[in-house]
């Protein structure tokens, strides 16, 4: 019953790591943008949003964490500015920024007159005393946080698919849906979280597990955690993108950040904004959480060399964090989306490379078929 509880709970996780600010915007996106062909858009950003991230993960797991085994064709300092610059984006400069300006778009359902500034700065304090005791942050996520997050949703999603009406495909053929799902899963930043995400998993498991168990103890757990965590991210993807084109035509004209706002409105009427508040706020908690660790830690570890300590770091990292948020969503979104296009192929490819090395032997210093694959995974 132990292990049961532990897999759930780490699965659990898993989800909440993965899910945060951007999963609750892009698929409704990408379901408006979808023309009708809904099914072929989810399966898009099910792969990059969910099949990618999940491997980067795995990939991480076989190489027990140690990101500069991982990345080894870079090379040390390479890999070290790679760290940087990658949990940079996904922390104060860019994911962590943007979760405190969705969570401020949530609160103004309740709050209207609320501001960013304050809304952001009330969200680093909550971040900033959740996140000092890291030790607890994989079971906060998966036994208290997720369970509210995954209810707010549930709601939503039942009312909003129960009241709506499918409008009819626009387009024939549904390659550009398709695509358009594909790319938009790279703004989720979801594989640069796995290769980092991944060492509180792997820490998690191995305190949690017997050190009798062995490493094919840890990848089966590990395995049935996936399982359980892309099985609710895929179900939640598919719902967000149905939404999204359920309620295309009253979404023509609104900002993406408020978009799950507008359907809830719809479907729930007076209760919609306590939900759509709820989902939002744990959303970006439960990911905003794990991005101020990461980046803090490395800043301790990497940059300063101990000579910092945990509380510093973290307050370094939620001030530049509060300063980024400022600007809105389409802005930080903006920034991103260009240098994503850019890095994404080529960290799929190292990926999957990586994984064929441990299972065939096939090594990531194999550049041409590496190359090769970025440049196909790009020009779809």
């Amino acid at each position: 019953m132990k292990n049961k509880w532990l897999v759930v709970s780490t699965g659990f996780a898993l989800f909440s790591m993965f899910f945060g600010s951007g999963n609750l915007v892009f698929p409704i996106t990408v379901g408006q943008e979808s023309e009708g062909h809904y099914f072929l858009a989810a399966w898009g950003i099910l792969f990059t949003g969910v099949v990618v991230p999940f491997l980067g993960v795995l990939g991480m797991m076989l190489y027990k964490g140690d990101i500069y085994s991982f990345f080894n064709c870079f090379g040390r300092k390479g890999t070290l500015v790679f760290s940087f610059l990658a949990l940079a984006l996904m922390g104060p400069f860019g994911v962590l920024a943007r979760c405190l300006t969705v969570a401020h778009g949530a609160l103004l359902l309740l709050l209207p007159e609320a501001s960013l500034p304050l809304t952001s700065l009330l969200m680093c304090l909550v971040i900033y005393f959740l996140t000092v005791n890291k030790n607890k942050i994989v079971t906060t996520l998966g036994t208290v946080l997720t369970p509210f997050l995954l209810l707010a949703i549930a709601m939503i999603a039942f009312f909003g698919l129960s009241q709506g009406t499918l409008p009819e495909t626009t387009t024939p053929g549904g390659w550009k849906a398709l695509k358009n799902g594909f790319f938009q899963g790279y703004q989720t930043m979801d594989l640069l979280a796995a290769f980092f995400f991944s060492q509180f998993v792997i820490k998690h498991l191995h305190t949690k597990l017997s050190p009798n168990d062995g490493e094919f103890s840890l990848l089966k757990h590990f395995y049935k955690s996936s399982l359980i965590g892309a099985a609710i991210l895929s179900l939640v993807y598919f719902a967000l993108v149905l939404l999204g084109w359920i309620y295309s035509p009253l979404l023509t004209h609104t900002p993406p950040q408020e978009m799950l706002g507008v359907i809830a409105m719809e479907s729930l009427g007076t209760i919609a904004a306590p939900c759509v508040c709820l989902a939002v706020l744990f959303a970006c908690l439960t990911t905003a959480i794990v991005l101020a660790s990461l980046f803090a830690d490395f800043l301790r570890n990497e940059v300063s060399k101990d000579k910092m300590g945990n509380k510093q770091s973290l307050l370094i990292t939620l001030a530049i964090g509060f300063v980024v948020s400022t600007f809105d969503f389409a802005a930080i979104a903006g920034f991103l989306g260009p240098v994503l296009e850019a890095v994404y192929p080529a960290l799929i490819a190292l990926t999957l490379v990586n994984i064929a090395n441990q299972f065939f032997g096939m090594k990531s210093s194999h550049w041409p078929f590496t190359l090769t694959l970025a440049a196909k995974l790009c020009w779809i």
